[in-house]
């Protein structure tokens, strides 16, 4: 996504009931969305200790799941604390890490960041890829790729790596060719850079937000199962599943300016944990179970990695 810096967004903390389908989770949520601006409070060069703040972006509930599992069951076993905590903005969410206020996020995978830094000079590293997302096209209309008819329109994220992601998934499913070097997420390709197009496909860029409701108004929808899983898009919505392109795992990205904290260490090797991914391998949590997978996992391992 193509960020411009906004230091007049403003964000208030403000405790969260947990979710009810976060099964014991023991980490305090927190929601953050509008009053004390991160980028003012500039704690960059402060020493974090051993109880340690990460953040979620507030619509993906998959990976705040997942979050809460990690923070109960397996940072106490590295000598620190997690308190998870929600920010609805996707600039602010990695200004804080920037800034010193929250010591990770966890939410966010290279090619995303990359935008992020390359808009606003964040200090920013994927420390630790953690799962990857489980990626679909739905429709309401259709159940198959055979059904879908010349001309369909076909909605994806406007963003770069989210677009990238699903020409990537497109591709993988055989309805469309991309130019040579951008067949790959490292091409980063865009709509520019789809090679052939047989059944002439008209896409629709849909902010990420906005993608489940689009599908009213289309014949499909390309996309991260996470992003659109809390607006209430169903599995029998989905014609097609895809694997992960390689290189959009997810994880955790701390500062460049605290990787020599000795808690962040403790951070980052809890989530390097191989405890995550046996967990992402056998739970029993339907949301996490059909929305992400470990990394590394075969289709036939992980349902579909993402």
């Amino acid at each position: 996504m193509a960020e411009q810096s906004n230091p007049a967004v403003d964000i208030e903390i403000k405790k969260r009931r947990r979710r009810p389908w976060i099964a014991g989770a023991a980490a305090a949520v927190v929601v953050i969305a509008g009053g004390v601006t991160y980028a003012q409070l500039a704690n960059q060069d402060r020493q974090f200790g051993t109880t340690l703040e990460v953040a979620t972006w507030s619509t993906d509930i998959a990976a705040e799941n997942l979050l809460a599992y990690i923070a109960e069951n397996v940072a106490p076993e590295h000598g620190i604390t997690i308190e998870p905590v929600q920010i609805d903005n996707l600039i602010e969410i990695n200004r804080a890490v920037d800034a010193g206020d929250v010591a990770g996020n966890f939410f966010e995978h290279q090619p995303f960041l990359n935008d992020a830094i390359a808009a606003n000079g964040f200090e920013l590293t994927l420390a630790a890829p953690t799962f990857t997302w489980d990626q679909a096209t739905y429709s309401d209309k259709y159940d198959s790729w055979d059904e879908l008819p010349d001309g369909a329109k076909i909605a994806l994220r406007d963003d770069p790596a989210g677009q990238a992601i699903a020409l990537l998934d497109l591709a993988e499913a055989g309805q469309i060719t991309l130019k040579p070097g951008k067949d790959d997420l490292k091409g980063l390709p865009q709509l520019s850079d789809v090679e052939s197009n047989p059944k002439n496909y008209q896409f629709v860029q849909v902010p990420i937000g906005q993608l489940a409701r689009s599908l009213a108004d289309v014949d499909a929808v390309t996309v991260h199962i996470s992003d659109v899983y809390a607006s209430g898009l169903t599995e029998e919505q989905i014609l097609d599943r895809h694997p992960a392109p390689v290189g959009s795992e997810g994880g955790l990205v701390v500062s460049d300016k605290h990787l020599d904290d000795p808690n962040v260490q403790k951070l980052i090797d809890t989530f390097s944990d191989p405890r995550i991914a046996e967990f992402l391998e056998t739970t029993d949590n339907a949301l996490i179970r059909d929305t992400l997978g470990p990394i590394g996992a075969s289709d036939s391992e992980s349902g579909a990695d993402s």
